[in-house]
Order: C-alpha cells, then structure tokens, then sequence
C-alpha cells in the first residue's frame, strides 16, 4: 500500500490520503493521552504527598500539549513535504514515539519519587528514634525557653 501525501491528493486516491490522516490522528491521539497519564500520575503523587495543586501546574501542562503539538505540526509538515520521497509519515512518528517516551519516564519518575518519599520517612525516623536523648533534650529546652517567656 503506498500511502503518498502529494501523490494521493494529484491522483485524487481519497481512500489512501484517509488513511494516511487516520495515522496522523491516531498519533496525534497517542501523544494527547501520554500526557493526561503524566498529569494524573502527577497529580495522584502529589494528593499522596501533600503537596497544593495549583493552576501553575496544569498551566505546566497546557504549555506542554502546546509545544508538543507544535513539534507535531512541524513534523506533519515534513512529512508532507517529504512525501515525495517516502511513503510513510517517517517524521511524525518517531517524534510521536519520542514524545510518549518522554512522556512515560516522567509517569516513572513520580512512581519513584513516591517511593523515595516513603524511605526517605522511614529513614528520619529512624534516625529520629536512634537519637532520642536529643530529641528529650531539644524539647526540654523549648519548654524551658517557653515557661521563661510566660
């Protein structure tokens, strides 16, 4: 099947430009989804961990759909251009698949942050109740320091 931009529209073969549009939408698709997981992993991470979520965040993520569909564009437009040449969108997918692993190590590093928050508690607690006769001391001196300001 040859799946010619320029050469299916000159030749006016509508099924093949179909099919080559259904391509590009589906990794069009494939990038809009990897980055709604990345943003729900993120924003389950920081539910877990406390943390605020703001419209700085998901301002993040509008910003990133905007450049990675500009990336997108640009590679379509290649491939356009290109069509010539090869019979595929050769451009648009391997940015496509770029983006998506991009996309997937970030989903990964807030799975891993989660845990290393997790040991990283562990740990100060652990050190924390290793060293109790300080931590007596320490509160002994602040009520000390209270009761004088009283």
């Amino acid at each position: 099947m040859i799946l010619l931009f320029i050469p299916s529209i000159i030749n006016e073969d509508w099924s093949r430009f179909n099919a080559l549009l259904t391509i590009l939408a589906v990794l069009y698709a494939c990038v809009f989804v990897s980055v709604f997981i990345d943003l729900y992993f993120g924003v389950k991470r920081a539910k877990r961990l406390k943390i605020a979520r703001t419209s700085f965040g998901y301002r993040r993520t509008i910003t990133k759909l905007t450049s990675y569909f500009g990336l997108m564009l640009m590679l379509s437009i290649a491939d356009i251009a290109a069509s010539i040449i090869f019979k595929m969108p050769y451009f648009t997918v391997i940015g496509a698949i770029g983006i998506i692993i991009v996309e997937a190590k970030s989903v990964v590093e807030n799975l891993k942050q989660q845990e290393k928050g997790v040991e990283e508690i562990q740990k100060t607690l652990q050190k924390l109740f290793e060293n109790k006769e300080g931590i007596q001391a320490f509160v002994l001196f602040l009520n000390s320091q209270t009761i004088e300001k009283l």
